[in-house]
């Protein structure tokens, strides 16, 4: 598969070359590159602070809704858990009958108009990949999409009167007022990459950005969670907000031809193709839920989109190893939607994801006590009745 690496479970071993001499010279090269890029990461993080203080005097607009607005984030582009996150919030939401809307940014989307409403079973070309992962976790959800997130709010207050109005990867955006804040900070980030901000890293501003956060959630697989956090009190521990764990569990499996139990998917062989940034995560859940190994598993980039040639391989491959089923992220899920008949004769499924919040610092309150409170102090006064 164009883009991909193949990693093969059992006797379907194959060479390695991810450490040639060849990738070891590209590696160092770039480690040069981004400390040359170092000055350059520092001048992009003095201008957002001075945007943030522009906004804070009063010296640029600043949107402020006529709801409790939340803003969920993470420091890089690629940050996970933003979406399981804010369709916790969602799905908190309609439970306690709390009208919600979410604004999310354009990202890699390329909508036909501006706003865009997202609707379930859209083309994901049209809303973005996390905009249309929302939808299809939480099909009420109200999403607008747009480049320009003060058009969207307006847009969103004047067409739904939500209660509740989720700013989607919005951390540290300075444009639009929030009661709530909530970033969202992984391993990597409280790592190797805290407070590299780009071009030198992945930061899109540096740390300063996080002294505004209402509480910070560190997500990780089951297995990292306890040293993501470990590596949160030491980077955050004194901020004296609380840190919140985030991680998920697979709550059942789905496709084309419904819903289906794991125990099903055992009875017949399967590859699976995964994102980079589940490498550590979802090998080892597949293996947990399904009680077998794949017979291949193909790790593709987060932001690869498949082509022709792509899909004609994988089916190859499916239909040497013997395999029917294919098993997949929900994100590439509907990037391989978009094979249409390319993969005909094989079944491609998909989880629903269960977030789960694991031990927190600086707090006795669970995540959904804690929340619960930070909004009802937020709406004190302001929610009226529907």
């Amino acid at each position: 598969m164009a883009g991909a690496r193949r990693r093969p479970e059992g006797r379907n071993k194959r060479p390695s070359a991810f450490f040639s001499p060849r990738d070891r010279i590209v590696a160092l090269l770039r480690r040069l590159l981004l400390a040359l890029m170092v000055p350059v990461s520092r001048l992009y993080a003095l201008w957002m602070r001075i945007r943030v203080r522009l906004h804070t005097m009063g010296l640029c607009r600043t949107c402020r809704p006529d709801a409790v607005v939340v803003g969920v984030g993470g420091m890089s582009a690629e940050s996970r858990g933003r979406v399981l996150l804010t369709s916790w919030l969602l799905g908190w939401a309609g439970a306690q009958d709390v009208g919600a809307a979410v604004v999310a940014p354009l990202a890699e989307a390329k909508p036909p108009v501006l706003p865009y409403q997202v609707t379930p079973g859209g083309d994901p070309d049209d809303s973005g990949i996390e905009a249309a992962l929302l939808a299809s976790y939480v099909p009420e959800a109200r999403c607008l999409v747009d480049s320009d997130p003060i058009r969207a709010a307006t847009a969103a207050m004047q067409a739904f009167s939500p209660h509740m109005l989720i700013l989607q990867d919005a951390l540290g955006d300075p444009r639009l007022h929030r009661d709530t804040e909530l970033a969202i900070l992984t391993a990597d980030d409280l790592g190797a990459g805290w407070n590299r901000v780009f071009p030198a890293g992945s930061w899109r501003c540096d740390a300063s950005a996080l002294q505004n956060a209402s509480a910070y959630c560190v997500f990780a697989g089951p297995n990292g969670l306890d040293a993501a956090l470990a590596a949160a009190k030491g980077r955050l521990g004194a901020t004296g907000k609380p840190i919140f764990s985030l991680t998920f569990d697979i709550w059942r499996w789905r496709g084309q031809g419904g819903v289906i139990a794991s125990g099903e998917l055992a009875e017949s062989p399967y590859i699976a193709i995964l994102g980079e940034s589940d490498r550590e995560l979802l090998p080892d859940m597949l293996r947990r839920h399904i009680g077998a190994a794949p017979r291949m598993i193909f790790f593709v980039h987060d932001r690869h989109r498949f082509t022709r040639q792509d899909f004609e391989f994988l089916r190859a491959d499916a239909e040497r190893l013997k395999a029917r089923n294919i098993l997949t992220s929900p994100r590439f899920e509907l990037k391989l939607r978009q094979g249409g008949t390319g993969l005909y004769g094989h079944a491609v499924w998909t989880y629903d994801p269960e977030v789960v919040f694991g031990p927190s610092l600086n707090t006795d309150q669970s995540f959904l006590a804690w929340w619960e409170s930070a909004f009802l102090s937020a709406a004190k006064g302001r929610i009226r009745p529907r």
